[in-house]
C-alpha cells in the first residue's frame, strides 16, 4: 500500500512538472509573438491636415512629394515617415521645410511594411543626398499606402 501511494505521488509530481514546462513554453511563444512591440512604432512626418481637397492642393503645391489620405478629421499630408526618431530631421531638411510639420507616433501592425521601411531607414541614414531621401521617402510613402492605409 505505502509502494502505490509513492508511486501515484511521483506520477502526480511528474504529471505537474510536464503541465508546468508546456505552461511556460506557451506563455513565452506568445509573448514573443506579440503583434504590439516597441519595434513596430513609427514617426509620421505630416505636413498638415486639411478640412478639403482644394485646401490641401493650394498648401502643398510648393511640396515636391507627398502623400495624403482622407478620414472623418480631413485630408492628412504625409511628407516623410521613418522607424526612427533620430532621421526625423534629416528627412524633413530634405524637402526644404521645417515649418508647419507634425510628428505623429503610431504603432502600425503590418510586418511587411514595419521591414521594408527599417530598409528605407537604412538607405536614409547613409545618406545626405536629398534627392535619394526624398525618393526614398516616395517609396515608403507609396508601400504605406499600399500596405496599411488599403488594408485598415
Amino acid at each position: 500500500m505505502k509502494y502505490i501511494k509513492l508511486i501515484s505521488f511521483i506520477v502526480i509530481i511528474i504529471l505537474f512538472s510536464v503541465l508546468i514546462y508546456f505552461y511556460i513554453n506557451i506563455t513565452k511563444e506568445k509573448k514573443t509573438n506579440t503583434v504590439f512591440s516597441e519595434d513596430n512604432y513609427i514617426y509620421l512626418l505630416q505636413y498638415g491636415v486639411y478640412s478639403s481637397k482644394e485646401n490641401m492642393n493650394e498648401n502643398t503645391k510648393d511640396l515636391i512629394n507627398y502623400f495624403y489620405y482622407s478620414d472623418k478629421d480631413g485630408y492628412h499630408v504625409l511628407i516623410g515617415i521613418t522607424s526612427n526618431e533620430n532621421l526625423i530631421d534629416k528627412i524633413k531638411d530634405s524637402y526644404y521645410v521645417t515649418d508647419n510639420i507634425y510628428i505623429r507616433k503610431e504603432n502600425i501592425n503590418n510586418k511587411e511594411f514595419i521591414d521594408n521601411l527599417k530598409q528605407y531607414d537604412k538607405l536614409v541614414n547613409e545618406t545626405y543626398d536629398k534627392n535619394i531621401i526624398v525618393n526614398a521617402e516616395k517609396q515608403i510613402l507609396s508601400r504605406y499606402e499600399e500596405l496599411v492605409i488599403r488594408n485598415e
